[in-house]
C-alpha cells in the first residue's frame, strides 16, 4: 500500500479530516439503493472505544444506505467461531458480509463457503492475506508505525522506548510493528526499543508498561501503544512515577479520550484511525457487492482518492487505502528517513481540529473528556 509522495499524502489527510465532520456524499452504487438489503457483520472485538464508535457509525450509514444489518456478531478472537458465524450470516440471507478478521489468514473456510453462495466479504481494518474479498477498507498501518517512530526520532535522543505490539498474526499488528521497527533502526539507532507483544490484550500492555517503568524509570522516554485500550493505564502509570511530560505516549485509534489526553498534555499524540470512514466504506461497498457492482483500481474511492490493490503475505485484494493522520497538540512537521510504503515526511494535525472524527464523536457524547479519569493534580481540558 504505497503512498507516492508527501504532497499526495497531505492531500489525502486533509480530505480525510474534512470528511470526519460531514456525511460524505455516496461515491458508489450504494447511493442508488432504495430497497432494503441484508448485510451481515462479524467483528473480532467490541472491547475498545474505537469499535464502539465504529458500530455506532455503521448503524448510521446502514440507515442512509437502506441496509438491514445482521449482527454485529463478535468472535472474541476465536477464528473457528468466526468462520462459523460468517456461514450462519450467509444462511440467514446476508447478501454480503462485513468482517474484521481475527487474523489475516484465518477466514479461508468462510470465504469459500460464502463464494459458493454468491456472497462476498468486505474486510474492514485488516488486510486479508489468504483468500479473495470484495474490498479492504483500511488505512496503512505501516504509516502508523512510521509516524510514531518519526515523533520519537525527532523528540528523543537516547534511552528506551517500549512498543506495546498488537497481534503479530494480524496485518495491523505486523504492519505497525514492522513500520515502527524499521523506521527506528533508520532514524533513531541510539534509542533501545523494548518490544512487548500483547495480542491486543490491554491487561498485558498495562503490566508490561508498569514493568518497564519500574525497570528503567526516567530512562524510559517513550511508549507506543499500538491500540487505544492501554492508553488510560499508561497515562496513570507515568503520572504515578512523576514522569508526565517526560515520557512521550503515542497511541493508535484517535478516540475521544485520546484527544482529551493530548490536549491536556498527558499524551504526545495518536493516529486518527477514521472509524467513520471505515464504517461508511464497509456499508457502501457491501451494498455494491450485493448488487454485483464491478470495481477496479483507479476508480473513485470513499476514503482515499482512488481504489488501489493492497497486498499482504503475497495475496492481493482491491482496497480503499484511507490515510489516518497523526494528531498532536499543535501541528508539527516530521522529516524522517522513510521506509518502503510509508513516506517519512509529513505534518501532523492539531488536536484542536474540530473535524477530527474523535472530536466529532466526543462532542456528540458529552465531550472528549467525559468519563475520563485524570491523574492526581491534573486538570483535563478538552480541545
Amino acid at each position: 500500500m504505497r503512498v507516492p509522495n508527501r504532497l499526495s499524502r497531505l492531500g489525502v489527510v486533509a480530505a480525510a479530516v474534512v470528511a470526519a465532520a460531514v456525511v460524505v456524499a455516496p461515491a458508489t452504487a450504494a447511493a442508488k439503493t432504495t430497497k432494503t438489503i441484508k448485510i451481515g457483520v462479524d467483528l473480532t472485538y467490541n472491547n475498545t472505544a474505537f469499535w464502539t464508535a465504529y458500530i455506532s457509525y455503521e448503524q448510521q450509514y446502514a440507515k442512509q444506505y437502506h441496509v438491514k444489518l445482521l449482527g454485529p456478531l463478535l468472535a472474541q478472537a476465536n477464528a473457528s467461531l468466526q468462520n462459523t458465524q460468517i456461514e450462519d450470516l450467509v444462511n440467514e440471507g446476508a447478501k454480503a458480509v462485513i468482517i474484521n478478521p481475527e487474523t489475516a489468514t484465518s477466514l479461508v473456510p468462510a470465504i469459500n463457503y460464502a463464494a459458493k453462495h454468491h456472497v462476498q466479504l468486505i474486510s474492514v481494518d485488516t488486510i486479508v492475506g489468504k483468500g479473495h474479498v470484495y474490498m479492504v477498507v483500511r488505512a496503512s498501518n505501516l504509516i502508523y508505525g512510521e509516524d510514531a517512530c518519526a515523533y520519537f526520532a525527532k523528540n528523543i535522543t537516547s534511552g528506551y522506548v517500549i512498543d506495546l505490539e498488537g497481534d503479530l498474526t494480524s496485518s495491523n499488528g505486523a504492519d505497525r510493528t514492522n513500520g515502527f521497527n524499521q523506521c527506528m533502526q533508520e532514524n533513531a539507532p541510539k534509542i533501545t526499543v523494548l518490544s512487548d507483544p500483547t495480542v491486543w490484550v490491554a491487561a498485558t500492555a498495562t503490566s508490561d508498561t508498569q514493568t518497564a517503568l519500574d525497570a528503567y524509570g526516567s530512562d524510559l522516554k517513550g511508549i507506543y501503544d499500538q491500540y487505544s485500550g492501554p492508553d488510560p493505564a499508561a497515562v496513570q502509570a507515568v503520572a504515578a512515577k512523576g514522569l508526565t511530560g517526560k515520557v512521550s505516549i503515542i497511541g493508535d485509534d484517535g478516540v475521544s479520550y485520546e484527544m482529551c489526553y493530548i490536549n491536556s498534555g498527558l499524551m504526545a499524540g495518536a493516529q486518527s484511525q477514521p472509524a467513520n470512514l471505515y464504517a461508511q466504506g464497509a456499508v457502501a461497498y457491501a451494498v455494491d457487492a450485493a448488487k454485483g457492482v464491478k470495481l477496479k483500481v483507479g476508480q473513485k474511492a470513499i476514503g482515499a482518492p482512488t481504489l488501489q490493490d493492497v497486498s499482504f503475505l503475497g495475496d492481493t485484494n482491491l482496497g480503499d487505502p484511507i490515510v489516518g493522520p497523526l494528531v498532536t497538540k499543535t501541528a508539527e512537521t516530521f522529516n524522517a528517513m522513510s521506509i518502503a510504503g510509508a513516506p517519512g515526511n509529513f505534518t501532523s494535525i492539531p488536536v484542536t481540529n474540530t473535524a477530527l472524527w474523535g472530536n466529532v464523536y466526543g462532542a456528540a457524547h458529552g465531550g472528549d473528556c467525559s468519563g475520563v479519569q485524570a491523574p492526581s493534580g491534573v486538570t483535563l481540558t478538552a480541545p
